[in-house]
């Protein structure tokens, strides 16, 4: 089975990698450019832009739009000639949030495109929603990491304690998406616990599991 990966150098991409074995690897300066041999599985985790910071001016929503969605839309025109057994897109729950914003719009987006190539050319396309995906590697930046580096080293940090997030653990996610490529399922799956905790729940299972406030 040949099974090619954009986004490995990213948080989910780094565990999968590992899941995988071997594999061909597009680094994300190559997508928009590649020329793809025939494959049997495609797993397209690039993406841009859900950082904040990432999403600044003209030039951060160009670099979104061209990551979510053009690049995308090359690599589903080189796989136009080749079967193959799936394409599995990782995209946001964040597409159904009231509030949208520029990554979650091109998220949406790219959807739409997908499955209009589902529609017309018959692709097995996978669109995968995941919710807040944590553990090991994960991103510095985001609510865990931070609450226990200000528990046991003190640092400062802002925190807003009412909003809620369903959590999913990476390797469950990883799991979830090598699940609906063996079986060449098609459509969108959401990939969640099926719980929310808050901002406060999580403070207060960092503070017991430390010790420390």
């Amino acid at each position: 089975m040949i099974s090619v990966l954009t986004g490995s150098t990213g948080f989910l991409g780094k565990h999968l990698v590992k899941k995988l074995g071997q594999m061909t690897v597009i680094p994300h300066d190559k997508i928009s450019t590649v020329k793809l041999q025939p494959f049997d599985n495609f797993f397209y985790l690039s993406t841009f832009g859900n950082m904040a910071e990432q999403d600044d001016g003209r030039e951060g929503s160009a670099k979104i739009v061209k990551a979510n969605v053009g690049d995308l839309c090359h690599i589903l025109d080189e796989a136009i000639q080749y079967k193959f057994k799936s394409f599995v897109f990782m995209s946001t729950s964040s597409v159904k949030l009231q509030i949208q914003t520029t990554y979650s719009r091109t998220k949406k987006a790219a959807e739409e495109i997908l499955l209009a190539y589902r529609e017309k050319f018959r692709f097995p396309i996978i669109i995968c929603r995941p919710f807040s995906i944590v553990g090991v590697g994960e991103q510095s930046q985001h609510l865990i990491p931070t609450l226990i580096r200000s528990c046991i080293k003190q640092e400062k940090m802002n925190f807003v304690k009412e909003p809620k997030h369903d959590y999913i653990d990476v390797e469950d996610v990883v799991d979830g998406i090598l699940n609906l490529s063996e079986h060449g399922a098609g459509g969108i799956f959401e990939l969640g616990n099926g719980k929310s905790y808050s901002n406060q729940e999580v403070l207060e299972t960092v503070e017991k599991i430390t010790g420390k406030k």
